[in-house]
Formats: structure tokens, C-alpha cells, sequence
């Protein structure tokens, strides 16, 4: 292990070349260098949230994206400027002898509070992914006043996405899923309110009820519930052994309930239920899924990708049952199956259901922000009510490139939204510019998205699918609105910055292999 305030040799200076990332070693850890307007910058080498290599990350500026999940860090700091990663990245100090580049690692600064007196309380509504970035950047960005965070649940903020992949598949450690220990919010001075489900909102009083007949009183309010799971209107959705999954608690009891099963049968082609097939079937279950579709997932990465994604989890094993619905889950008191549309049956012993999700926006009631299922917000997530803002899954956004609403039910991009509506509620007018991103692991296959595609009319392919080295663009109207990866991780990152330009980059330049999309200078639209 290194030893405190040792200097270790990584580079040759001739090797930093301006705007180019490099990666090298501190003892045994893993740092990133550059040359950032002549001065040599230093960092820790792996993105705080996973793990991904920032070498072989976008470097623009002096911002470092990572290759995995679009993380971003500014190179001179090693500062989150974007989730999904939440803590900064340890600094390094550089010096260069004879040639070669010195680093040694700079003790990290204490989180704490603000200092400062203010009176204010902002009042958090969930502690999810929206909630939590919210009331970290609200201390990053200063604000010195009352940071509360009510949460139905009784767990820390937990990394929700791992619970269909890893923790599903007994790959991931509880203790894992946990975003950020205790002692942070202690420090920070963030009180969680655990088992705090809202049930009223008076906009008057300015105060929130909650169902243990606690009431919150608040000068600023932010709306981050998340939604709640659909439960298949059928018969016999509520017998024992027919779940859903949306919490710690959900997948806690999925589990449990795994004990002696041989046979699961999942209910919908969603990307949870997918992923959730996935992790199943790696625990050496028999897994059936019943779709209504015929191609998996084409509305989001059209036939190509669904045919595909549909070989691949046949090749594990998984059995499909596409364009049927299922219509009863069979039983007595315990699920022992599930009835077709068609009539047919399969047996099992757990039932999930993954159809999605509706906002979770019950104690909003007679507040009037609710507009047809959902919260309008302008672009900093306001509501009209000014000192209220709305986040995440029951956030209706406008697109900042079309200005078409958007709500998409991503943690990536509930994240980033927390993390902006923090500017809002600290006193900061900015405008949300972030793409859309998330991504999705299905047994060995691994794909990225960014964009916002309501709607597509073309799609088109760079690469070789079968190969699982290609990348696809979704175009509307002849202008690229989103782009799906497998394994061109460089080329989905540069497509990134064609996005947030326009998306100005024509289908036949798009799928020539020849083209570089490095050199696309995309003009905003």
C-alpha cells in the first residue's frame, strides 16, 4: 500500500500530451493524468461509482467523462459535475524530475456543513436518486440551512438499479448497495426521515403530511417519490408468491421466496423484467417471460436490437411467450403459475411482475400540480408553485433540444435532475441541458443509451450487431435524437456531443464505417 505523502514516478513527461488522458500507477493505485492548459493534472484513475477506467474516458476541456456510465469529473479537482457518481476523486500533487512525473496524494478535505446561519428548510420527498443528489449539492452549492429527506422506507439511499442486475443474481453484497454510509449525512448535517410516507401537501401552510401523522414544515420543497410498481390487473395478482420489484424490500422478499422454487415466470418484457430473467436464470432457475410484444423492447431499440436481445437470453436458457398476455395467476393461496391469453399454462412457484411503473404522486392530491398523471416543470424544475420543484419519475421536463416533455423513468437521469433542481432551490436560475443516459446488463450483453426518442422513424446501424461491437442511431424527422451501444464505447461517447449539438449528423454519414464522428461538427438546431 502507499505510504502517506510518498512521491511515485509515473510518466515520462513527454508522454502528457495537451487534452489527452493517460493512465498509470501511484504504488497500487490506479491514476489518471492529463495536460490541462500546460499544467499536469492528477487524479484517482477509477470512477467513483463503479470502478471504470477514466483513461479510456472523453476528455473535453477539462472534463473527464467515464467510459461506463458517463460519470463526469473536472480534471483540475476531481469534482463530480454529473452523476451517477457521487464523490469526488482523490487529488494528486504533481512535480517533474529529470524527465519523469511525480504524484503524491493530497489528504482529502473532511465533508461537512456549511458555515453560516440560515433559517430556511428545504424539505426533500423522496431518497432516491432524484432526493439524494438534491441535498448532497445542495452543501456542494453551499446552502447552510435545514436539509430533510423523507423517505417510506426504513433504508439508507441504496443503489435501486443493482437490485434486478447483481443483487438479484447474488452477485452484489447488501452492504454494497448502500450509496453513501451514515456518517456522511451526519456530516453534511442531512436528516433522513425514514418510514415517512407523504400523504397530503398544503401549499398554504406550506407544510407536508405523513402517515405517521408527523407533519414537515418547509420554505422550499422538492417532489422526488419516484413511482410505484403496476400490479397486473388480473385475477389473482395478490396471492402469496406474485411480486413486484421497485425496493431493497421487494428484492429482499423475491429472494426469500426463491427457497425451494425451481420455476419462475416473470410478467412483462420491461427492461426490470428482463434484467430480472437475467439475473434468475443465472441462479440456475427456470424462467419463463410473458410479453404482449412480439419483438422485445423495439419501441425503445427498435427490431435489430430486440431480435437480438430475445437470441441472447434464449441462448441461457430463458423461455419466451411473446404476444400473449398473462390473464390469471393460478393457485390457491400460493401462486402456482400463470394462465395465457391463449389458453396455455405454465407452472410456477414465483411470479414477478416487471410492467412498469406509474408516478407516485397519491398525496399530491388537491395541491393542483398534478396535470394528466404527472408534474409540469419548467426547465430548472419548478412548479407553479415557486417554492416547489419536481423531480424524476413523476416529472414531466422539457426537452432542451425540442422542447418536447419528456418523463423517463431512468436513475441516471433522476440523478442529474436532483442534482440541477439543487441550483433551484439554493436561489440559482439555470436551465437543465443534460441528454438522457442509462444502461442496462442482461446476462453478458451490456448496452448504453442516451437521447430522448419518443418516436423514431429510422434506425440506423454502425457496426456489426452479431459481433456486439455496433451503434445505433434513432433519427426523427432526419435529425439523430438517440444512439444505442454495444461495445463502441469511444463512438457512443463522441455520438453523445453530436446530441447535445442537435443531433445534425445525416443517416449515410452515420452508418458509413469509413466516417469518423470525431470529425462532426454538429450545428445547433
Amino acid at each position: 500500500m502507499a505510504t502517506k505523502n510518498k512521491w511515485h514516478k509515473t510518466v515520462a513527461d513527454d508522454q502528457l500530451k495537451e487534452g489527452k488522458p493517460l493512465g498509470a500507477r501511484a504504488g497500487t493505485r490506479a491514476v489518471f493524468l492529463t495536460r490541462s492548459g500546460g499544467r499536469i493534472c492528477a487524479m484517482g484513475g477509477k470512477c467513483s461509482h463503479y470502478g471504470g477506467p477514466l483513461e479510456k474516458g472523453r476528455l473535453q476541456g477539462q472534463v473527464i467523462t467515464c467510459p461506463w456510465h458517463t460519470a463526469r469529473f473536472d480534471v483540475r479537482s476531481g469534482q463530480v459535475q454529473a452523476p451517477p457518481a457521487l464523490d469526488d476523486l482523490a487529488q494528486y500533487e504533481t512535480k517533474v524530475e529529470a524527465g519523469d512525473v511525480y504524484v503524491r496524494k493530497v489528504p482529502a478535505e473532511k465533508l461537512s456543513r456549511p458555515h453560516g446561519k440560515d433559517d430556511r428548510t428545504v424539505l426533500i420527498l423522496g431518497a432516491g436518486a432524484g432526493g439524494l443528489n438534491a441535498a448532497l449539492a445542495l452543501r456542494r452549492n453551499g446552502f447552510a440551512g435545514k436539509v430533510m429527506m423523507a423517505t417510506a422506507e426504513g433504508d439508507l439511499p441504496y443503489d435501486r438499479p443493482s437490485l434486478s442486475k447483481g443483487f438479484m443474481a447474488g452477485d452484489t453484497a447488501r452492504a454494497e448497495l448502500v450509496l453513501e454510509p451514515e456518517s456522511v449525512y451526519l456530516q453534511l448535517g442531512i436528516e433522513i426521515l425514514g418510514e415517512h410516507r407523504a400523504t397530503g401537501l398544503d401549499r398554504q401552510k406550506k407544510t407536508v403530511s405523513f402517515s405517521n401523522r408527523h407533519k414537515v414544515r418547509y420554505d422550499k420543497l422538492l417532489l422526488a417519490t419516484g413511482g410505484r410498481p403496476r400490479v397486473p390487473a388480473i385475477k389473482g395478482a395478490r396471492r402469496r408468491g406474485v411480486f413486484v420489484l421497485r425496493s431493497l424490500r421487494d428484492a429482499d422478499a423475491i429472494i426469500a421466496a426463491l427457497s425451494g422454487a425451481e420455476t419462475v415466470a416473470v410478467i412483462g418484457g420491461s427492461f426490470l423484467g428482463l434484467e430480472g430473467a437475467a439475473s434468475l436464470r443465472s441462479r440456475g432457475l427456470e424462467v419463463h417471460v410473458v410479453a404482449p410484444e412480439t419483438v422485445l423492447m423495439a419501441r425503445v431499440f427498435g427490431p435489430q436490437i430486440g431480435a437480438f436481445l430475445k437470441r441472447k437470453h434464449e441462448e441461457k436458457g430463458v423461455v419466451f411467450h411473446l404476444g400473449k398476455t398473462a390473464v390469471e395467476v393460478s393457485g390457491g393461496k400460493k401462486a402456482s403459475g400463470l394462465v395465457l391469453s391463449d389458453g396455455s399454462r405454465i407452472a410456477a412457484q414465483v411470479v414477478v411482475a416487471g410492467i412498469g411503473v406509474v408516478p407516485a404522486i397519491g398525496y399530491l392530491g388537491k395541491s393542483g400540480l398534478v396535470v394528466n398523471g404527472a408534474v409540469p416543470v419548467d426547465a430548472g424544475f419548478r412548479t407553479p408553485d415557486p417554492d416547489i420543484f419536481a423531480v424524476g419519475d413523476i416529472a414531466l421536463v422539457p426537452d432542451p433540444l425540442t422542447g418536447e416533455a419528456r418523463r423517463v423513468e431512468h436513475w441516471v437521469e433522476a440523478e442529474r435532475q436532483g442534482r440541477h433542481a439543487a441550483l433551484g432551490l439554493a436561489g440559482v436560475e439555470e436551465a437543465f441541458r443534460e441528454i438522457p443516459f442509462f444502461w442496462t446488463n442482461q446476462h453478458d450483453v451490456s448496452i448504453k443509451y442516451a437521447g430522448y426518442a419518443s418516436s423514431f422513424d429510422r434506425v440506423v446501424l454502425r457496426g456489426d450487431l452479431e459481433e456486439e461491437k455496433v451503434l445505433a442511431g434513432y433519427y426523427r424527422e432526419g435529425a439523430l435524437r438517440a444512439v444505442a451501444s454495444l461495445g463502441r464505447t469511444k463512438e457512443f461517447m463522441t455520438a453523445l456531443e453530436i446530441l447535445k449539438a442537435g443531433g445534425g449528423i445525416p443517416p449515410s454519414r452515420f452508418e458509413d464505417p469509413r466516417a469518423d464522428l470525431a470529425r462532426v461538427h454538429s450545428p445547433k438546431r
